[in-house]
Formats: structure tokens, sequence, C-alpha cells
């Protein structure tokens, strides 16, 4: 059990578990307030969190980090937000002064009607070129990451062995930091498959990989990425310097996709995260927040929904989707 010195540490105990409720496991975050504590213990013992501890704080760990990494920011913000949120009114919340701008990992979150053009350019053009087995994988492959928000390399390296669709379900086997997981298939995509296996069977009988490459081994992540981009520009969508769809973003589709659905219905957004972090392979909920995030930048109406909400919603980085 963690034991905090300042008059602080009641409160930042509270926070914690209230994160840990939340399943977010706030390992390294808990280390920040824990050096958080000790500083405040050292500078007055405050019971709240005043502006002169938390940017004194703030500016020693700036000073003495060598890199521009600043995922310490979010906790002690977080932590004051909570404070605030809980009755402490006079608390201080961490403003953007400390905050310098971090690479993000380029996502694109496809309209619905891009994905039907995108599909309907990809049936017509896998035919285009004499490759075996191209007609059939392209399209059950793509679909099957649209429909199951899969990682692209647990796409690639799905076996047959772990495709079970007598059952309507695929093990998801070494998958990114060995979280396996099984994933179960809805009736329509379950028939699409089994269509699929029956056809890609004749072109490659005896093969390992549910989505072979065009030789029939394992399908290269080169592959799956050009074809895609080739389809897209096939298809007349829109590709520039600032717009890069990839294949990898079906899987960010697939999230906010059901976070919109959930919103729309009234349920329990908070309630049903675990159900979508264990489909989507997270480690824990803090990677899956980070959807709720991303949504409000492409669909407005999304923040009416849940606006009561709002501030009960962490902060996240982009490590882990």
């Amino acid at each position: 059990m963690t034991t905090f010195v300042s008059r602080l540490g009641p409160s930042i105990s509270d926070f914690l578990d209230y994160k840990h409720a939340l399943g977010i496991k706030y390992t390294s975050a808990s280390v920040y307030l824990r050096e958080l504590d000790r500083y405040n213990a050292a500078h007055g013992d405050h019971h709240t969190l005043i502006k002169e501890v938390v940017d004194g704080w703030a500016l020693e760990h700036a000073e003495k980090s060598t890199t521009s990494d600043r995922s310490w920011v979010s906790p002690i913000r977080e932590f004051g937000r909570y404070l605030v949120n809980t009755g402490d009114i006079s608390a201080y919340v961490l403003d953007n002064s400390f905050i310098i701008q971090r690479y993000r990992p380029e996502v694109y979150l496809m309209t619905e009607a891009e994905i039907h053009c995108f599909f309907k350019e990809c049936d017509q053009y896998v035919l285009r070129k004499k490759v075996p087995g191209r007609a059939y994988v392209l399209p059950a492959l793509y679909r099957f990451m649209y429909c199951c928000g899969v990682r692209s390399a647990e796409a690639r390296q799905l076996k047959c062995q772990d495709v079970h669709l007598d059952k309507s379900y695929v093990d998801i086997l070494w998958a990114k930091a060995h979280r396996d997981r099984r994933l179960f298939l809805s009736e329509e995509l379950t028939q699409y498959l089994i269509d699929y296996d029956a056809a890609i069977h004749k072109v490659f009988p005896e093969r390992e990989y549910f989505f072979p490459g065009g030789r029939g081994g394992i399908c290269s992540s080169t592959a799956l990425s050009v074809n895609f981009r080739n389809i897209w520009l096939s298809a007349g969508l829109k590709r520039d310097g600032k717009v890069k769809p990839r294949a990898y973003d079906f899987r960010h589709h697939f999230a906010c996709a059901n976070i919109m659905r959930w919103a729309s219905e009234g349920k329990d957004i908070h309630a049903m995260l675990p159900y979508l972090m264990r489909y989507m392979g997270h480690s824990s909920l803090e990677s899956t927040y980070y959807y709720i995030h991303l949504i409000p930048d492409f669909f407005p109406q999304y923040h009416g929904m849940t606006a009561s909400t709002e501030e009960l919603i962490p902060e996240v980085d982009a490590d882990e989707v």
C-alpha cells in the first residue's frame, strides 16, 4: 500500500481508488502523484492543491527531464479536476503552460459513405490484376478488419487453425503484449467468411494463414497498406498531405462507431467500455478512453449526448490504441 507524507495524501489515495474502480491502472501516474505529495510536504504541507505547489513541482520536473515527454502533466491536471468535481472548488487545475506538442499517430475516422465507396471499389479493383487468391483475400481481409476492429498485424497473422466459423468466433493469439482474446462474429460476417473460406481453399488448399498473400504464405504489411491506398484512390476518395487514411483506421472507426451507437441508445458508456477494451485487446481502459476524446473532433453531435459526464472522462495518450 502506498504511504503518502503530506496532507494531500488522503485526497490522492481517494483519487487513485477512483481511477482503479474505473479499471484504469494509473501506474506511472501514481509515481508522479507521490512526487507531488512529497513536494507539497516540503513546501508548506497544504491540505489542498495550490498553484504555487503545482507549478513549482511541474517546473522542477520539467527542468530535470531530458526529453519532450509531458505524460506527467495529465495525471496532475486530472487530480486537480477531481478535487474540484468532488467539492474542493479552490483546488488548482494545472494549465497548458508545461505542455509541449507531442507526436500523435495519424488518425482518420472514415465516414460510412467513404467506407461504402471503398468496399464497392475494392470488389472491382481485385479483379483487374490476376494474382492467385487476390479476388477473395483483400475484400475479406478488409471487411474482417472493419467488422472486428483488429490490428493490421492480427488480421495478417490469423491462422486457419484459430478460426472457428462453425461456432462463430476466431481466436487472436500472439497479439500485442500477448493479450490473446476470442472474438465472436456476427451471423452475417460468419456466413461471408464461410463463403470466402470455401473459395480461397480451392486456390490454396494447404494454406496456413486465413488471409494468405499472393504465394499462399503470410500477407505482407506492405501488400495490405499499398492495396488499401490504391483502392482508396481508385474510389476517388480524398487522400493528400493532411488526409492519409490507412487500413489501421478501420480499427479506429470500429471503436468510435460502437461508442457513438451506445451514446445514441442512451447506454452508460462507462459501463460498456470494459467490453470494448477486452474485444480490442487493450491492456487497460486508459487506452480505450482515448476514443472518447477523439470522437468530438469528428462528430460534434456526440458532445450533446455526453455533456453531463464530460468532466468524468480522463485525459489519455494515444500510445496503445
